[in-house]
């Protein structure tokens, strides 16, 4: 079904009946107003949410590398130890 058909536009000329006249004007005319209210509040609720998600990756990254940097250094010493045995054997 192509949209040159009859049963599309049927459907256009029954949308159009649909919407009151100047309804395009309205939406624009809205688009452009300054933000609202509401707006403004979920655009703080979002870039509070994000600051706690980013705070949330933040500490779990610092505790997780805290302690593989404390396990690396407990494997190097013993390395180190082992090396300096084996120095002093011979």
């Amino acid at each position: 079904m192509k949209t040159d058909d009859p049963a599309w536009m049927r459907l256009r000329e029954h949308a159009a009946s649909q919407i009151t006249p100047g309804f395009a004007e309205r939406v624009m005319r809205a688009a452009g107003a300054a933000a609202s209210p509401l707006f403004v509040a979920q655009f703080a609720m979002c870039a509070a949410t994000a600051a706690l998600c980013l705070a949330a990756v933040l500490l779990f990254h610092s505790r997780a590398s805290g302690e593989e940097d404390a396990s690396s250094l407990a494997g190097w010493s013993e390395i180190a130890a082992q090396a300096s045995d084996v120095d002093q054997g011979l």
